[in-house]
């Protein structure tokens, strides 16, 4: 075998690999991301104080007495990407009042996450944390997406690590079981 067919399969195993690993990962990591040491189930979840993604004026303020499903993400993690459009779905699935979805954006670059916003239609409330600030100081998330199911006097019911299909019918009736506890 030639040094050159040497290299090429060396080339085209490397890249299988890479592929295979894109499959498996389920969440994707941040080079500044800390270890965990965040909060847990059944602690409070800190206050939002974040700009909105398109840039209001006002911060944003989550409602008082309000479930929450929020859900940190950035453009640069694929499997991010691939559950926002379940999450616009599942933000239509519970009236006003019941659960209220918000996404919230650790890219650096605010930009790129609205053209994002805006390529896929969502609609739900979009917040941004470029500075990392609650994700990594606070919260020490080791891995996007990460989402934090809060209820209704915003104590975490329950963590997800990595991306899922919100509408999935398992899924719904978990979220509805853990808001009813």
């Amino acid at each position: 075998m030639s040094e050159c067919q040497d290299s090429a399969r060396r080339q085209l195993l490397r890249f299988a690999l890479i592929g295979m690993a894109s499959v498996v990962i389920p969440a994707c990591r941040d080079s500044t991301s800390q270890r965990s040491g965040g909060p847990l189930a059944g602690d409070r979840f800190p206050d939002i104080d974040l700009p909105w993604l398109d840039a209001k004026q006002t911060p944003f303020s989550a409602p008082a007495g309000v479930p929450l499903l929020v859900n940190f993400w950035a453009t640069w993690c694929e499997p991010c990407r691939r559950e926002m459009p379940s999450l616009e779905k599942l933000s239509g699935l519970f009236p006003a009042g019941e659960l209220m979805v918000i996404g919230i954006s650790v890219d650096s670059e605010v930009n790129l996450a609205r053209e994002f916003s805006l390529q896929n239609k969502l609609t739900f409330p979009l917040l941004s944390d470029s500075g990392m600030r609650l994700s990594n100081e606070t919260l020490r998330i080791p891995a996007f997406p990460m989402t934090y199911l809060l209820k209704r006097d915003h104590t975490i019911a329950r963590i997800f690590v990595g991306a899922r299909d919100w509408t999935e019918p398992t899924v719904i009736d978990a979220i509805k079981h853990l808001l009813r506890e």
